[in-house]
């Protein structure tokens, strides 16, 4: 990760002061607001690594963390730029991971900037975000924001009667259909979604869960009344890119993800990763072992097993999609 950057600056807003750590003279000092917009402290060339939170998002009256206005973070994207400077978004989520890793129980912007620093230089795959180019919401955002809006709606109701109402369409369509969507399933999809044990008369094992895991995904096409969901911007049915970015907000920069992204990420990928790597009471304290607390062996471990889950999501999202798109959407349109 070094490789790709120069002298690296790490900073942090806090207290209504910026706390910057200088990797080359191992150096922490604070600047205020107007003295860290003003770049005169940065050398050319070098590479600025913040939290998204206070770089790359504007203020607000309700958020303390973001410091600039949004004509003055692009002003300084720019006048970045122009010095040759890189400026590269951590994501915020993952600063308490960092200060787990590399910090010390105090939680101090000085403690911060040195975690944050260490963690990236210490993990190739760790991501981080370029600036925005403009803070003006698409149409394709803004769609998203109403689907995942309804999205969390129909998970709601649904969660009420337990995944279980008769009248409900999705878990029709999830009865009408699980045999022939588990068949086009790999193997380790089938593990993730619970799906993988067959009783000798090809029915499947009990299990309250899997249908919370399959509706989840048939409630991106469906509605409870049995309509193909659409987005509003396109009056299509949505596509898996599509969704994954505005609606489920798979990746570290994500703020509010919505009751999907719940089910699935802490639901499904919790309790099918910790099975995987057997770690439900391999803390200290006999609880489960926090990924804060991984060795690199069991982080890489980890990151494996969140990729198999993350691929069995996308295939079983086609594969319901696919199914919705044959016996709703064309029946609807020969009709």
């Amino acid at each position: 990760m070094t490789s790709n950057f120069s002298r690296i600056f790490v900073a942090d807003f806090g207290q209504n002061h910026w706390t910057v750590f200088d990797s080359f003279t191992q150096e922490i000092f604070e600047l205020s607001p107007d003295e860290f917009f003003a770049l005169a402290w940065l050398p050319v060339g070098s590479t600025l690594i913040c939290e998204q939170a206070h770089l790359g998002s504007p203020r607000k009256d309700s958020s303390l963390a973001q410091v600039y206005l949004a004509e003055e973070l692009l002003d300084l994207y720019a006048r970045a730029e122009t010095k040759d400077c890189m400026i590269k978004l951590f994501p915020h989520q993952s600063t308490a991971k960092a200060r787990a890793r590399w910090g010390t129980m105090d939680k101090t912007d000085a403690v911060d900037v040195v975690a944050i620093y260490n963690h990236v230089v210490n993990s190739p795959h760790m991501p981080l975000m370029n600036p925005p180019k403009t803070f003006e919401a698409s149409n394709s955002r803004q769609a998203g924001w109403t689907f995942k809006h309804e999205t969390n709606c129909i998970l709601n109701k649904a969660r009420r009667f337990d995944y279980e109402d008769p009248s409900d369409q999705v878990v029709q369509f999830i009865e009408d259909n699980l045999k022939l969507i588990t068949s086009k399933l790999s193997m380790e999809a089938r593990e993730v979604f619970d799906v993988d044990r067959v009783k000798k008369d090809g029915n499947f094992y009990a299990s309250g869960k899997r249908m919370m895991r399959f509706y989840t995904i048939a409630s991106l096409f469906l509605q409870p009344d049995g309509k193909v969901r659409k987005r509003l911007d396109t009056d299509t049915i949505p596509g898996l890119r599509w969704l994954s970015r505005n609606v489920l907000h798979n990746g570290p920069f994500h703020l509010k993800g919505g009751i999907a992204r719940s089910n699935l990420n802490h639901h499904v990928a919790k309790n099918y990763i910790i099975g995987k790597m057997d770690t439900r009471k391999a803390s200290d304290s006999g609880k489960v072992l926090s990924h804060y607390h991984f060795t690199p062996e069991q982080d890489e471990q980890f990151r494996g097993h969140r990729k198999t889950f993350r691929r069995s999501v996308v295939e079983a999202m086609q594969v319901i999609r696919d199914i919705v798109k044959n016996d709703y959407v064309t029946t609807v349109n020969m009709g």
